[in-house]
């Protein structure tokens, strides 16, 4: 079974930087192959999670944390398309919060980002090891949707944008 790995923190604002092509191309035992610069892959091999794990963290230049899901898992949110009803834009984005452990507090749903006026995060379903949501641009400072999602759920998350889960899930669907 073909699996996804999302790393979190990967190539971001200068830190935790690798070259994921280069890094896929090192696992080639593992037939990997690197979806964008943010730290996402598949891993086409039938490779356990545990092997994948172990083997991602013996070539990672950095210890980063990580979420590695069944392709099923990933092929099956994809395909219920939860934001079909909603239209996006540059300011208006879907995104889903990869788990990665069991959460250690209860979320209500929708959490939205600030509590207080327009919100700018907006967590509106747990799937899983998946939280959907929505994000809007805000006028003067970066809001991402990790960090209110980690601290409402207690377990560090890893943040997809939602067309980067449709590339990964179609990959998926041709690696079985």
């Amino acid at each position: 079974m073909a699996h996804a790995v999302f790393l979190r923190a990967a190539n971001v604002g200068g830190a935790n930087v690798f070259r994921p092509a280069q890094f896929a191309a090192a696992l080639k035992r593992l037939d990997v192959v690197n979806i964008g610069a943010a730290g996402t892959f598949v891993v086409r091999s039938g490779a356990s999670a545990t092997e994948i794990r172990n083997a991602f963290d013996a070539k990672l230049p950095h210890a980063l944390a990580m979420a590695v899901r069944p392709g099923r898992d990933v092929i099956a949110l994809v395909a219920r398309a939860p934001f079909a009803k909603l239209t996006f834009s540059k300011d208006h984005r879907a995104w889903v919060a990869i788990l990665t452990g069991k959460p250690t507090r209860a979320m209500t749903l929708p959490h939205v980002t600030p509590a207080e006026g327009e919100w700018f995060v907006r967590c509106d379903a747990l799937d899983g090891a998946f939280a959907l949501g929505q994000w809007r641009r805000h006028p003067t400072k970066l809001v991402i949707p990790a960090n209110p999602i980690e601290k409402a759920l207690g377990v560090p998350v890893t943040v997809r944008w939602w067309e980067t889960m449709e590339k990964v899930a179609a990959v998926l669907a041709r690696s079985d």
